[in-house]
């Protein structure tokens, strides 16, 4: 429809709003409709379009979806719209973000000719009962743009690129006339061209060589070029950076905090300092906790080319062999940054809390702070085990707080999960010389529980004037969610918890966070305390921004965002901007609209932003693992299955924490049958069980760096 082309006829206008849904076949945002027929969100003709909706939600004409979607009744029951995802082990499915269908199966038979990352259409298959629901794809909406990586071969008649991420089950063919410099060998960066059915391999052509494949440097920049990661920012984004950064700055009405007892605890590499803390014992015997977060807000002015390029980018990434941050350095490490000893401009939570740990009152201040120290997490933990050291008073006091807030948590909901981050040290040359797993400690505890209170506190700071204002819908915000987990998923990890020989108590509304944290406790000191961890871990929704506050299932939170870390995460940078409108007083209805109109786009372009920002960083660590593990090839190893698939197990090894595939073939030999249920492979003749989280002794039998692919060979029972 042309600009300016809204009917002045209500029922005109009606039957007009029936027919783009009829016509666009898809759920609608309210800012898409308003589009389609040529209004601005800060228009009279908008605020008719809104009525009209409304109007015809109210009649049933129209439904409204839980993601501020609009649709024909029924839209959604046919077909299904979402992500088409195929994990490394091969399975593939959809993710819809329906709260009714949040994933649907898709074997590669009724996948067609979807790719990873692609936007689909996929319709529901029948499914036994109790089962996960499968379908199929239908219709491709949109390719995924992502380049795809790998090494050029040629079997002599035709040219092919063999991806490096196992996430392509297939090779791509290559017409010689799009090879471009590229020969036999060389590892490259391919476009995916077409592929026009699923009985032929999909094309591509070559659009840049990186090098020889199993070079540190080659398969590390492999990961930038695949994942389109920038290396600069545009010259308007720097000379906006640049002029933020050299900009003389007062305290001005900002609250003066430079002489308080503040500091910063981060990991030893970390450079752009976001956060610091401060504690002030009160004469009523309360503590007064302060999180100083780094206002960024006052460097980045809102649609900027600097803004722009931050919103672009999402967030920051954080490889093996570096960072990509989402701003330039010279605010992200420097005037952003809360280094000590210098004035900082930043936003502060203070909240007081009684000894039991409730919070009883909290003010949301713009302030000047000065840091006193900074420190590390392991410089942290000696001081809290050793009872002395610089400010060791102050982070006692911080320390004991945390406890306090991390069991009242878990006392209302949260879920205790333990999870440990895979770590390498490379040498000069970008080798890696040795892989180490990290895990929480007092001081990794001590600061998240800081943060998880200020996130909240903001939060619910937001609900509070909503309702003190009487906002209808409440005050457009960008929440940060986490939905209940998928009763099937949820369901099927309870039965692999009991086929280890654990009870699993639930109660009458079904399996509670509580009554997970008790299966986490029951196993929190036996060896497949990792294991059980991972599978209820992998049974739970997937964290996401929103506009819609649906609560934090995983954290036991009804109010929570993310507030604390406005350097890194573009989300946080907007947080920022909202509470600072919100503090000037009610806003205007107009603008209301608008900030809803603008904060829907931006929740799915960064929740996206921070699902492509985690895989750039696995396959980071996956090259790492590889690269690490060819100096090892023949030696053995014991291990753990961690995945288990109906060609093989995945393994974890110890020592060199490499992960792959012991095959099929490389199992004593047997028909194995892949049982879903308890995750295992049983042997159907000699009944032997690969199960996940069993231990074995595996011998790493061949590494292939191209392709980002260990495999391992049984050798028998673990010996640990």
């Amino acid at each position: 429809m042309q600009k300016n082309s809204i009917p002045t006829d209500r029922a005109e206008l009606r039957r007009r709003v029936l027919q783009l849904f009829a016509d666009r076949g898809e759920p609608l945002l309210l800012h898409e409709i308003a589009r389609a027929f040529g209004v601005s969100s800060d228009s009279d003709e908008y605020e008719l379009v809104r009525d009209v909706i409304l109007e015809l939600t109210e009649e049933g004409a129209l439904v409204r979806t839980r993601r501020r979607r609009y649709a024909l009744p029924g839209m959604e029951a046919v077909f299904y719209r979402g992500r088409f995802v195929v994990e490394p082990s091969g399975a593939s499915y959809v993710e819809t973000g329906n709260p009714s269908m949040p994933r649907i199966i898709v074997r590669r038979r009724f996948a067609g000719t979807a790719l990873h990352g692609d936007i689909v259409d996929v319709r529901l298959l029948p499914t036994p009962p109790r089962k996960p629901q499968r379908g199929e794809v239908v219709r491709i909406i949109e390719r995924n743009e992502q380049p795809i990586v790998g090494t050029l071969e040629s079997d002599g008649s035709f040219y092919f690129v063999v991806p490096d991420e196992e996430v392509y089950p297939f090779d791509f063919l290559v017409a010689a006339e799009r090879l471009g410099q590229a020969k036999p060998g060389d590892k490259v960066l391919a476009r995916f061209l077409r592929w026009t059915s699923p009985q032929h391999n999909p094309e591509a052509e070559i659009i840049e060589v990186l090098g020889r494949p199993g070079r540190a440097l080659s398969e590390f920049e492999s990961i930038y070029r695949e994942f389109q990661l920038p290396r600069t920012y545009p010259p308007l984004a720097v000379t906006v950076a640049e002029t933020a950064a050299r900009t003389p700055r007062t305290v001005g009405e900002r609250e003066d905090f430079r002489s308080w007892e503040i500091v910063t605890i981060d990991p030893p590499d970390a450079k752009d300092f976001d956060d610091a803390l401060s504690l002030e014992l009160l004469p009523n015997g309360n503590m007064r906790l302060g999180v100083h977060i780094a206002d960024v807000s006052a460097f980045v002015p809102e649609d900027s080319p600097l803004d722009r390029e931050a919103l672009e980018r999402g967030t920051s990434v954080y490889l093996v062999d570096g960072v990509v941050p989402m701003l330039p350095e010279i605010l992200s490490n420097d005037a952003c940054s809360l280094v000590p000893g210098k004035e900082r401009f930043a936003y502060s939570v203070l909240m007081e809390f009684r000894p039991d740990g409730e919070r009883v009152s909290y003010r949301i201040t713009e302030s000047t702070i000065i840091s006193k120290r900074r420190f590390t997490y392991e410089e942290v933990d000696r001081i809290l085990e050793r009872g002395e050291g610089d400010h060791a008073r102050l982070l006692g006091a911080i320390d004991k707080l945390a406890q306090l807030l991390r069991r009242r948590r878990f006392e209302s909901g949260g879920i205790d999960f333990s999870t440990l981050e895979l770590r390498f040290e490379l040498d000069g040359n970008g080798e890696p010389q040795r892989a180490y797993m990290k895990g929480s400690t007092r001081a990794t505890r001590l600061v998240e529980e800081c943060m998880l209170a200020a996130n909240r506190c903001v939060t619910e700071h937001v609900s509070a004037l909503s309702r003190r204002w009487r906002i209808r819908g409440g005050l457009p915000f960008l929440y940060r969610v986490h939905d209940e987990p998928d009763a099937e998923k949820l369901r099927m990890a309870v039965a692999f918890v009991r086929s280890l020989g654990y009870e699993v108590p639930i109660g009458r509304g079904g399996l509670r966070s509580s009554d997970i944290n008790r299966v986490l406790a029951l196993v929190a000191e036996r060896p497949e305390a990792a294991v059980i961890n991972m599978v209820l871990l992998r049974s739970m929704a997937k964290a996401h921004y929103s506009t819609t506050n649906i609560g934090h299932y995983g954290l036991g939170f009804t109010d929570y965002t993310h507030f604390t870390s406005p350097i890194r995460r573009y989300p946080d940078l907007v947080v920022h901007r909202l509470l600072k409108e919100y503090s000037l007083g009610r806003p205007a209805p107009q603008r209301i609209a608008q900030l809803r109109d603008r904060l829907e786009p931006i929740a799915e372009h960064t929740s996206e932003r921070e699902r492509h920002a985690v895989e750039a960083e696995r396959a980071s660590q996956k090259v790492a693992q590889v690269l690490l593990a060819r100096r090892f090839e023949g030696a053995e190893f014991d291990a753990t299955i961690t995945g288990v698939a109906e060609f093989g197990v995945f393994v974890l090894c110890d020592e060199i924490f490499a992960e792959g595939l012991c095959p099929v073939r490389w199992l004593p030999r047997d028909h194995y049958v892949f049982d879903e249920r308890r995750y295992a492979l049983v042997g159907r003749h000699t009944h032997a069980t690969f199960q996940l989280g069993r231990r074995i002794r595996v011998r790493l039998e061949q590494v292939h760096p191209g392709r980002r692919h260990i495999d391992f060979r049984y050798i028998g029972t673990s010996t640990t």
